[in-house]
């Protein structure tokens, strides 16, 4: 598959699970201090390591990369 229909594919996929985990913290960072509301800092270190999206980030990113230095050392080899 060509790489860049590769970005074409994933890069919104990337970019949906960055604005779903972006969400997912918010929401609980506008909570009042009462019902539990942190600062957004305070509730994304309590929120990253137990998101599916942001797991999801981690994977597309990781392989957009891999695609990203595939590429570069192919297009090195056939110079």
């Amino acid at each position: 598959m060509n790489a860049k229909l590769m970005w074409i594919l994933f890069l919104p996929v990337f970019l949906f699970f960055l604005v779903m985990f972006g969400l997912e913290v918010s929401l609980y960072s506008i909570l009042p201090a009462s019902e539990g509301g942190m600062s957004f800092w305070t509730e994304f270190k309590y929120t990253w390591y137990r998101s599916v999206w942001f797991y999801g980030c981690l994977v597309v990113g990781g392989f957009l990369l891999f695609v990203s230095y595939r590429q570069a050392r192919k297009s090195k080899e056939e110079e």
